[in-house]
């Protein structure tokens, strides 16, 4: 029988139009350009905290790479109207912002600072700041640092004498506790390992503001690919970045505690499920990556649930802070020019 060339045309028009809305939909951010200063590759920005209207960047590596913790070291930050003027459409980019110098780093431990690989979390309440440093592979923790914030002068001074160390486990190639929050109804700070893909789910701590006592080991729900950074909300509400990076195969999904989870993906992730039925090496290429925003009801919460998914082509989601009805979020391009830098916002739905 033959068919109208009409009629032949029509499934793959759907299937454009389905794969346009698809993509419309994901990206559904909006671009905040940083100023000119501080929009490169090198800048490695992993995290970032809100605090009395100034929105605070960390680059990974703070000025200088190479020297490690023995150079200045900058963080910076940005006027949250600013931010907001450009969300708005009244301003088209952000041109200014202020460098905070980073005192005492030298002064830690030869010990800690051996093993250091840059800093991936930051929280900043009021003039109390929180860094996170993640390690290399071969050592079994990471570090937890304090210090005070002077906006006068425009520096943070960290305390080399008070540090806490957060065991990982388990190993896992290239994975820290890259998450970090607040609790305010606890006081307490809330870091969560990277991977949490053990069968009876990851593993996170609790930990004192003053940083003198042993942290709490508490269980967190199973969770595929990284958890990049969280934030609480006030009634403890925890939003988190789950990231998907093309090269975290072997690490995330086909270790010696995972093994091959294209079957369960299909379930925990719907939105995975068309590309996996086509594909079974769908999460093999080169090409794919993936990012969404997830929720945990608090941190006592079972169950990670899927807020919204968003555009991660060249860009590696590494920061998040609430704002508004949705958030901010900031990226790692890892000095990588096929990666963007990029600072957005979103609503959730």
């Amino acid at each position: 029988m033959n068919r109208s060339p009409l009629l032949l045309f029509w499934p793959v028009l759907t299937a454009l139009i389905l794969l346009a809305l698809s993509s419309l939909a994901q990206k559904n951010y909006k671009v905040i350009p940083l100023p000119q200063a501080i929009n490169s590759i090198n800048e490695e920005f992993s995290g970032m905290s809100l605090s009395e209207n100034r929105l605070y960047l960390l680059p990974q590596y703070g000025s200088h790479k190479e020297t490690k913790l023995d150079s200045a070291f900058n963080i910076y930050s940005l006027n949250i109207d600013n931010v907001s003027r450009v969300i708005d459409g009244k301003d088209t980019a952000l041109t200014a912002f202020k460098t905070i110098r980073v005192r005492n780093l030298d002064r830690l431990p030869d010990s800690l600072k051996a093993c250091y690989e840059g800093f991936e979390a930051i929280i900043v309440l009021k003039d109390q700041v929180f860094l996170s440093i993640e390690t290399n592979d071969k050592y079994d923790y990471c570090f937890l640092l304090k210090g005070k914030l002077d906006k006068k002068t425009g520096q943070i001074f960290i305390d080399p004498s008070h540090f806490t160390s957060l065991k990982r486990y388990p190993y896992i190639k290239n994975a820290g506790f890259e998450s970090l929050t607040y609790l305010p109804a606890q006081n307490k700070l809330f870091a969560i390992y990277e991977f949490n893909g053990m069968k009876n789910g990851g593993q996170a701590y609790l930990i004192d503001t003053a940083l003198t006592k042993e942290p709490e080991r508490i269980s967190v729900p199973f969770l595929p690919f990284r958890i990049t950074d969280i934030q609480a909300t006030d009634k403890g509400k925890i939003y988190g970045i789950n990231y998907y990076y093309n090269g975290d195969y072997e690490a995330y999904l086909d270790n010696n505690i995972l093994r091959h989870q294209e079957a369960h993906l299909k379930q925990l992730v719907p939105e995975l499920k068309d590309s996996l039925n086509q594909n079974p090496d769908y999460l093999k290429e080169k090409t794919t990556y993936y990012a969404r925003i997830v929720a945990l009801e608090n941190y006592k919460g079972t169950n990670w649930k899927s807020v919204t998914s968003f555009d991660p082509e060249k860009n590696n989601w590494e920061g998040i802070s609430l704002f508004r009805k949705g958030a901010l979020t900031i990226t790692d391009a890892n000095r990588n020019k096929k990666q963007l830098t990029t600072l957005a916002y979103f609503d959730f739905p």
